[in-house]
């Protein structure tokens, strides 16, 4: 036990503050996280950060109470993300609470953080629990049908800067590319999901949805490649080279590209997560410090309620984020350390395992399974990352040039791309994936035997070894 708080105090940190959240949710299942986050007790220091964090998010939980007093007149707010499907569907944050108002597609020329007013009559009696749930976890206590919207500015800050920049990147891609093009690259590269109704359905039927949403695979991504580009650039300046660690330079200077892409990427919790894990990576890397990717996950996970508030824990994009992120870490340590296979049948494992750990948590939210999803992952995945975002990025630089021509040869070439990769995810779609409902503890049984199997076959891979050598 001492070496668990030794090595992962952020775990018991983490522990501490889902216990704190099902507690002020009133269940009772707060009792399991509280004793395992007690024995911190056994180290003092980590005892002590814990206290710290559950005390800081209780306070600013206390001192964040929306006033829902006034729910019927004339409102004015700040519009922080929109949806639009059947109606137009803004968030916005007022002085004293945010709220979700529908809205007509006549006002679909408002914008993320245009500051507006509107006449609404809003209530706080939300009747389906699903998407009370779904609510509460966004901070979000009112709801209703909004008209006579009224644009009177924008937030003047670097989001909104950033916003305008995206805004102007994004008409171009509307321009050149063919609509359903546009509309797959405005959610997986832009992290604009206004239009995700339109697309989403094939995404979810394959269990490739996560591409849509920007998160560790695309910051990874996009991390990657400068990695890349600026380690060829510098192992070819022997100024640098010869002084300096090349590594350590290359991942400095791939930070610049990913911090823009991720602002121009709306900043979403799987996007704030990714890059938290980029950034401390790098400080690891300059610090030569073996990264313990557990821990930094928990610590993610802990800074993260803290800056957005406790029910972010019931959020289902921060509970699948964060999830697959540690089954990620533990499959790819499992395969590296006890299968010895080359890199594409390892790949391949790993493909397939991470599919079969996803389809629970994916039954739970969306009430599907895909059960060829390793396969389109194996196809989809490396395929986006390694041909559809470079040229993405690529449009992105050229959009601002004034000549034509080169703009129009690029986004051809993105058309294409993009066109081949929904052609494929199209293509799986066909095999309609099962229909299942899974209650949480089904999901939790379900896990347990997933990951009992691994560390069983762990413990007894070294002994088949061992009997076939004699």
């Amino acid at each position: 036990m001492s070496r668990l708080l030794y090595d992962f105090p952020f775990f018991f940190v983490f522990t501490g503050i889902l216990a704190f959240a099902l507690y002020k949710e009133s269940l009772s299942i707060f009792w399991l996280f509280l004793i395992v986050s007690l024995l911190s007790l056994l180290r003092f220091r980590v005892f002590i950060l814990c206290a710290v964090f559950v005390a800081a998010i209780y306070f600013l939980s206390a001192n964040h109470k929306p006033d829902i007093s006034k729910t019927k007149g004339v409102f004015k707010g700040t519009v922080y993300d929109i949806r639009n499907s059947s109606h137009l569907t803004f968030y916005v944050k007022t002085k004293n609470a945010k709220m979700l108002i529908f809205a007509p597609k006549v006002y679909d020329n408002i914008n993320l953080y245009d500051k507006i007013t509107f006449k609404a009559k809003l209530t706080s009696n939300i009747k389906n629990p699903a998407f009370r749930k779904y609510l509460h976890s966004k901070d979000i206590c009112l709801i209703g049908f909004a008209g006579c919207i009224k644009k009177i500015g924008y937030t003047t800050n670097i989001f909104s800067f950033m916003e305008r920049i995206r805004q102007k990147t994004e008409k171009e891609f509307y321009y050149f590319l063919h609509n359903k093009e546009y509309l797959f690259l405005q959610n997986a590269v832009f992290g604009d999901s206004k239009n995700k109704a339109g697309i989403k359905n094939m995404f979810i039927n394959t269990q490739t949805a996560h591409i849509m949403s920007v998160s560790g695979l695309h910051m990874g991504f996009v991390f990657g490649l400068f990695y890349a580009l600026f380690y060829f650039i510098f192992s070819r300046i022997g100024f640098i080279y010869k002084r300096f660690s090349i590594k350590t330079g290359a991942s400095l200077f791939a930070v610049l590209p990913t911090l823009i892409y991720f602002t121009l990427s709306g900043m979403h919790i799987p996007a704030i997560r990714s890059f938290l894990m980029v950034l401390i990576f790098v400080l690891a890397l300059i610090y030569g410090r073996i990264k313990n990717s557990y821990n930094v996950l928990f610590f993610i996970a802990s800074v993260m309620v803290l800056l957005f508030g406790y029910s972010t824990v019931f959020n289902p994009s921060f509970v699948m984020s964060f999830f697959m992120s540690f089954v990620a870490i533990y499959l790819y340590s499992f395969i590296q350390k006890n299968l010895n296979t080359p890199k594409l049948l390892a790949y391949t494992t790993f493909s397939v395992l991470i599919g079969i750990f996803a389809m629970p948590i994916s039954a739970f939210y969306f009430h599907k399974i895909a059960y060829l999803s390793f396969i389109s992952n194996f196809i989809v995945v490396p395929y986006f990352g390694f041909v559809v975002m470079p040229a993405s990025f690529t449009a992105m630089l050229v959009s601002f040039l004034p000549i034509f021509f080169i703009k129009y040869a690029v986004f051809y070439v993105v058309n294409f791309a993009t066109f081949l990769l929904l052609k494929t995810v199209e293509l799986f779609s066909f095999i309609k994936p099962l229909n299942v409902s899974l209650n949480l503890l089904t999901v939790l049984i379900l896990y347990a035997v997933m990951f009992l199997l691994i560390e069983a076959y762990k413990r007894g891979y070294p002994k088949t070894i061992s009997t076939s050598s004699r």
